[in-house]
């Protein structure tokens, strides 16, 4: 079974996940995010919601490891 995870996004990088060109999300690993899941990505503009996402499905997850650099707590979600 699949989970549906919503995550705020910057305008400058939602549009990059938009576009198809950033495939990756690094985020505080607080929601259990697991292969199948869906990744909603709600565009903030700092200050409120515009009312555009993007919905990905989540194919990658990488987390505990500090011998690539990544800090403990964090995570590397890929997407298509």
């Amino acid at each position: 079974m699949s989970n549906t995870v919503h995550k705020k996004i910057l305008p400058e990088y939602f549009d990059l996940v938009k576009k198809g060109i950033k495939k990756f999300e690094l985020r505080k690993d607080e929601d259990d995010i697991q292969v199948n899941d869906f990744l909603v990505l709600d565009e903030w503009n700092g200050k409120e919601y515009t009312g555009r996402y993007v919905a990905e499905q989540v194919v990658y997850v990488l987390r505990n490891a500090s011998q690539y650099g990544l800090m403990e707590g964090y995570c590397i979600i890929g997407f298509y």
